[in-house]
């Protein structure tokens, strides 16, 4: 018996045969049922809910790995760019106050921002 996932990294859906490689494993692990948390494979899940896990379907899988892996690289330079590492750790040790707020801002800022915008100006 097969169940069916959706590949959210090129938007299709896929059959899957109980087990599936996720993102960041290394191996195939069962596909459980979000909503019940039995495996997919046992019974009729058509009772509940969450029944659609996302994951990227085997020809996707490696270009989905290397992008995430660049993303991650890319982040990582920006973080350092912008010394996140250090204004992180100032803002957690500072007294509550008009400092720690305007620091937290600037880091809220900094990672839900606008990019482009941030980008554009640099």
């Amino acid at each position: 018996m097969s169940h069916r996932h959706f590949c959210d990294f090129a938007g299709h859906w896929w059959e899957c045969n109980g087990a599936a490689l996720r993102r960041g494993d290394t191996e195939r692990s069962v596909c459980m049922c979000g909503g019940c948390r039995l495996p997919l494979e046992d019974g009729d899940h058509a009772h509940c809910k969450n029944r659609v896990e996302l994951v990227a379907c085997p020809e996707h899988r490696e270009e989905e790995r290397r992008r995430t892996e660049e993303a991650r690289k890319e982040y990582d330079r920006r973080a350092a760019e912008f010394g996140f590492d250090g204004k992180w750790a100032r803002m957690k040790a500072l007294p509550d106050g008009p400092e720690k707020h305007a620091l937290a801002e600037e880091i809220v800022e900094w990672l839900f921002g606008d990019g482009d915008k941030q980008e554009a100006g640099a």
